[in-house]
């Protein structure tokens, strides 16, 4: 509805075309059913598909939004649902339709997984459908072959790509389905496809999977960015990415929600919307809630595949509604003379480096800060699209240094600015890889203390910065990145329940927020808690010389 507000508006980046989206609907709808017998309501058998509410929803979306010059708002799409909702059906009917009517010439259309067996899965449903439909081999010129569906008119072929075939020569991809991306183990596979795509002018890069167990592949950090996404953290930053997720909902903490009973057969139709039409999906999803609940190697397959959640889930440590709140200006020329305090977080080279600083005025605590990428992360960032790196550069939120890695001489002379423009206390930073350039900040005089990596200093700095976010007397100027690395971070707590940024767990960059706990936490250490400037100066110059 936001959307479509922003779509009437004047000067607006993209537009609603109700033709465009009935067109893509009804497309569909002529396509016929190649996996199982349905029904219509009156009883009588239904030869084609007839599009579920929740994929009208999505069709409509991801066909109706257009920008100026005609072609889609959206070339990401992400649709995750439990399992057995027609998804793959649903992706093999979108990517049939855009071979057929998005006029690429020479469109590459690629059905994408990690095996043969699975890749083949949306590109046999698709085949199938063109083979018994002769109306769309006669209007659009389409041929089905054993390993490829083709048109002539437009040299676009339809094929299926394993991890093994994507790195053969000539991809040159321009709309792929990746059925199940939260099988994929590891990100090789999106990346080889990512690099290989040229300059096509209606790319889409189309994501339908349910939930699945963890490993170090890319689902994690996709599944992270649409719910931020989908929680307005980005504002409209990401106008290319469409997200619809169905899933039981868990508790959120924010708004007082209670996590829904997995076994509640209410709440099924969350994560399951075709429910309410297929009586056989409610008659499954029964039958395994039985033994889901007397067999509890049996519960978590259950949670993930019914429920569409993830087997465990890491909950951010920030409350963001809350954290929104605290948008209030940071006015640097009225702190240059202010007593402030630095955290320096240089334990990324290859993408998120930070130096924040903290100011405490009249109750309240400001913080500004500046954020370095290597170039190498920003067109990483760009290609996945999952992070809006470059749009961030290009409004100056972060600086990009030439390279594979940060430059650290740029972030040196940035420290030494900050101490010649602020009235800088103290500035806090982890040895890794830093051990030369403080050593050449303290013989410059800046006053560099060592921050210890745990939560025996960590946790009074997450309380002080919970108290502060909490009551409104924080003040960060509503800055984006330092928003995204907010949402990002995961604690986790020792026996004794101190509290420490986990960045394991946390599913993308928190580098901003360390910094800026490091920056608080030199600001509450005295001298005997040893964050004591003489000491660490010494023993800086200790180790340099």
């Amino acid at each position: 509805m936001d959307d479509l507000a922003r779509a009437k508006k004047k000067g607006a980046p993209f537009w609603f075309s109700r033709e465009h989206a009935n067109h893509a609907c009804g497309w569909i709808e002529l396509l016929p059913h190649v996996e199982g017998k349905w029904k219509n309501p009156d009883g009588t058998d239904q030869p084609t598909i007839r599009l579920h509410p929740s994929h009208v929803w999505f069709v409509v979306q991801l066909f109706g939004f257009r920008k100026a010059d005609g072609t889609r708002r959206f070339t990401s799409a992400l649709f995750a649902v439990a399992r057995k909702n027609a998804k793959s059906t649903l992706a093999a009917a979108i990517l049939l339709y855009c071979q057929c009517c998005e006029d690429e010439e020479g469109a590459q259309v690629i059905s994408a997984a990690t095996t043969g067996s699975q890749a083949r899965i949306i590109f046999n449903v698709a085949k199938r459908m063109a083979e018994k439909t002769h109306a769309l081999r006669e209007a659009y010129g389409v041929e089905c072959w054993a390993n490829a569906i083709s048109r002539v008119e437009t040299g676009a072929t339809f094929k299926p790509i394993n991890a093994k075939a994507s790195t053969q020569d000539g991809l040159n991809p321009s709309h792929v389905g990746l059925d199940e991306i939260h099988a994929h183990k590891s990100p090789d596979l999106l990346n080889v496809l990512q690099s290989a795509a040229g300059a096509r002018s209606n790319p889409l890069w189309l994501f339908t999977t349910t939930e699945g167990y963890a490993n170090p592949g890319p689902w994690a950090e996709l599944r992270q960015f649409a719910k931020q996404l989908l929680e307005g953290l980005f504002g409209n930053e990401a106008d290319h990415f469409l997200a619809v997720f169905y899933a039981m909902d868990d508790e959120d903490k924010e708004t007082g929600r209670k996590a829904d009973d997995t076994f509640d057969e209410s709440k099924w139709i969350k994560a399951n919307p075709l429910i309410d039409v297929n009586p056989h999906l409610l008659a499954a999803i029964r039958k395994e809630a039985v033994e889901a609940k007397r067999m509890p190697s049996k519960q978590a397959e259950f949670e993930i595949k019914r429920a569409n959640r993830p087997a465990a889930s890491a909950n951010s440590w920030i409350l963001l509604r809350k954290w929104k709140t605290c948008d209030g200006a940071v006015d640097l020329a009225a702190l240059r003379d202010v007593p402030c305090w630095g955290g320096l977080d240089l334990a990324s080279t290859r993408d998120l480096t930070s130096l924040r600083l903290v100011w405490k005025v009249d109750g309240m605590l400001l913080t500004w800060g500046r954020r370095w990428v290597p170039s190498s992360a920003v067109e990483q960032r760009t290609e996945r699209g999952t992070v809006p790196y470059a749009g961030w550069v290009a409004s100056g939120l972060l600086e990009q240094t030439e390279g594979e890695v940060t430059d650290y001489a740029v972030i040196e002379q940035a420290v030494l600015e900050v101490k010649k423009r602020f009235n800088l206390q103290a500035m806090a930073f982890d040895r890794w890889n830093a051990t030369e350039m403080v050593s050449r900040l303290v013989v410059a005089e800046v006053p560099m203390v060592e921050f210890i990596q745990g939560t025996k200093s960590y946790h009074p700095a997450m309380q002080e910065l919970e108290r502060a976010y909490i009551g409104g007397q924080l003040a960060h100027a509503g800055d984006p990145v330092l928003g995204w690395c907010a949402a990002n971070l995961v604690a986790r707590q020792d026996q004794n329940l101190n509290m420490a940024p986990d960045k394991k767990r946390s599913a993308d960059k928190i580098d901003d927020m360390t910094a800026l706990l490091m920056a608080i936490g030199i600001s509450l250490a005295p001298a005997e808690d040893g964050f004591d400037f003489d000491s660490a100066v010494d023993v800086v110059k200790l180790r340099h010389h």
